[in-house]
């Protein structure tokens, strides 16, 4: 996967809203190249999430309203273990 990310990497356009990495737990802020994030698409597909991390951060950033799209309750469950009024404010979608 790296080798192929690395190959498009000159067709990749700067994202145009922040993205949440749960490889990291960090912010990649709109506008950053893709040169500077690449790698860690690669590792994001096979490393530990840092869910815990990344929700804080989004919370810290203003973000009040979260969505989960799945059969089961599961992120929305972890939620409520992380942020109480971020819980409340989750929204499933079962597909």
């Amino acid at each position: 996967l790296a080798g192929e990310l690395q190959r498009l990497l000159p067709k990749m356009k700067p994202p145009r809203c922040d993205v949440y990495m749960n490889v990291n737990g960090q912010k990649i802020k709109a506008g950053t190249p893709p040169q500077e994030f690449v790698m860690l698409l690669a590792e994001q597909l096979c490393s530990a999430v840092l869910w815990e991390p990344s929700m804080r951060l989004m919370i810290n950033d203003g973000m009040q309203q979260f969505y989960e799209l799945g059969p089961m309750k599961q992120l929305k469950a972890m939620m409520k273990r992380i942020d109480q009024t971020a819980w409340g404010n989750t929204t499933n979608f079962e597909v």
